[in-house]
């Protein structure tokens, strides 16, 4: 099991949460509003304020976890990329369990109907 965080622009996460949300195994994103220090500017003395978005996926495989970070990458740059675009950060989860029903492991990751 794995989480995907990624931080990228804000101009550019709902596009970059469309391409996510379009891929399998992919149950859920939760999109958190922040303002993210260090985008560095001409000399790398002064850090510019960059209006961010940080979203987080949960999925079963390593393999997903890869296809969720390309897709972020590709959706997320801005033209041939620029500083400041973002970064995309995958770890490793312990164990996951689904509250409502206590459901626990890579099964708790998994959309199902309501």
């Amino acid at each position: 099991m794995y989480e995907i965080k990624a931080y990228v622009r804000k101009a550019m996460s709902e596009l970059v949460i469309d391409e996510v949300a379009k891929l399998a195994g992919v149950a859920s994103i939760a999109v958190v509003s922040l303002s993210e220090f260090g985008h560095t500017v001409n000399d790398g003395s002064q850090m510019a304020k960059v209006e961010m978005v940080k979203l987080e996926v949960d999925v079963d495989s390593e393999s997903a976890a890869d296809t969720v970070a390309d897709t972020i990458v590709r959706a997320g740059r801005t033209q041939e990329g620029h500083p400041g675009d973002g970064k995309v950060l995958i770890s490793r989860l312990a164990k996951a369990i689904r509250i409502d029903d206590g459901v626990s492991g890579p099964e708790a990751l998994r959309a199902r109907s309501v």
